[in-house]
């Protein structure tokens, strides 16, 4: 599987994702980008994150996520939110912030709500078997659809945040 058709699907997604919960005249100040590499192990067991064109199921893909506050002043209120793209599958746990924040999960989470929903993990959904009854059960890692950092203090002038999370290629 080509590595750049799953990266796209992640790069169109992030402009409009790459998201500033505060004011708009902010976000001028506020510079992001967005790599990935791929894990790979050396032959002694030691992980490297390595750039190439293809990938295969069952390997996994690292999305780095950089956000610069270009500003002399203090920024409140940021969430960083990005897609889980086509054909992977989120890696529960595998998130990492460089600064103190809530991590976030989107999916379908009660079917009697139209649209996905956002959740803290562990993550329950509510499920309506063909009798009606409803249970909950963990939202399954491939119901995962975006995931997403809410900044719990500010990024202070001059900061960046750095924000990563794995997926396995299906």
């Amino acid at each position: 599987m080509s590595i750049q058709a799953i990266a796209s699907s992640l790069k169109l997604s992030l402009a409009p994702a790459l998201a500033l919960v505060a004011h708009t005249a902010v976000a001028q100040e506020l510079s992001s980008s967005a790599d990935f590499k791929i894990v790979e192990f050396s032959a002694d067991g030691e992980e490297m994150l390595v750039q190439r064109s293809e990938v295969r199921p069952g390997e996994i893909i690292e999305y780095t996520l950089i956000h610069s506050n270009n500003s002399e002043m203090d920024m409140s209120g940021l969430s960083v939110f990005a897609p889980v793209p086509d054909g992977v599958t989120l890696t529960i746990g595998s998130d990492f912030s460089s600064v103190q924040a809530q991590f976030e999960i989107q999916a379908e989470i009660d079917p009697e709500q139209e649209g996905l929903e956002w959740s803290t993990l562990p993550a329950m959904r509510t499920v309506i078997s063909e009798d009606g009854t409803k249970i909950q059960e963990p939202v399954p890692a491939e119901a995962i659809e975006a995931v997403r950092w809410n900044l719990e203090a500010a990024l202070a002038g001059g900061e960046a945040a750095l924000n990563t999370y794995r997926v396995v290629v299906n």
